[in-house]
């Protein structure tokens, strides 16, 4: 059994309006529906897809038409002039730049250097040293023969 549309005259009517009387150019989901009408209502469908091909058609032709001399002149001398800065600006921006680049890697540095004497692993002497003058500090009490 063959299925008729189910799109109404009047929602063909709107879509052919909004879209134009192309169909492929409709909402996917409309195309179909609309198929079916067209099939179903040949004599309905047709004029309302020619009016607006018309339309289509001359919407399409239109061309925006070029500025004028006159009016590119005007527009020209209304704009800003060109700003420029000054020459010394970039040169001062670029050794800036640098000095700021060179502080910060010496900086990291004397950070690396400080942090490394200060976690630095003694050496065999240095824990002796260490060890001995920790136990002049305890009193220690002596029990026999010595």
């Amino acid at each position: 059994m063959k299925e008729g549309p189910n799109m109404e005259l009047d929602r063909f009517a709107v879509l052919a309006e909004a879209y134009g009387g192309d169909v492929s150019r409709w909402p996917a989901a409309e195309r179909e529906s609309a198929a079916l009408l067209m099939s179903a209502e040949p004599a309905a469908t047709a004029p309302l897809l020619a009016q607006q091909s018309d339309l289509d058609w001359a919407l399409d032709s239109w061309r925006v038409p070029a500025a004028s001399a006159a009016l590119q002149a005007a527009i020209l001398s209304h704009a800003p002039a060109e700003r420029r800065a000054p020459p010394w600006r970039g040169w001062l921006w670029r050794t800036s730049l640098g000095a700021g680049l060179m502080a910060a890697g010496v900086a990291g540095v004397m950070a690396g250097v400080v942090v490394s004497g200060a976690v630095a692993p003694m050496g065999e002497l240095e824990v002796i040293t260490a060890a001995v003058s920790a136990y002049d500090t305890l009193d220690i009490e002596l029990v026999g023969d010595v």
